[in-house]
């Protein structure tokens, strides 16, 4: 019964030590995302459908922030979207 009884506190422990240093780590190596990227992700339609000219919609909002793509890129979104795009990216919407 002892041997069941250390195994368990030493798993505890080890369970413990991990998770500390996970989260450790995860601050050491964090990755920052630019915000505008999220918000202007979080607008599109989300279809990848690569009428911008980019692969999916992570890579037109990447290129809208990085790359300065005019806001009517997105040709599925329509004028929502660019109206949109253009208010977070602080940009004329007829551009």
């Amino acid at each position: 019964m002892q041997i069941i009884i250390s195994t368990v506190i030493v798993s505890f422990v080890v369970a413990f030590v991990l998770g500390v240093l996970l989260g450790v780590f995860q601050k050491i190596f964090a990755v920052k995302v630019d915000e505008r990227v999220v918000k202007i992700r979080e607008v599109l339609p989300g279809i990848n459908c690569g009428g911008c000219g980019f692969p999916g919609c992570d890579g037109f909002a990447e290129a809208c922030v990085k790359s300065g793509v005019p806001a009517k890129g997105c040709v599925a979104g329509g004028a929502k979207v660019k109206e949109a795009i253009a208010q977070i990216m602080a940009q004329n919407a007829n551009a």
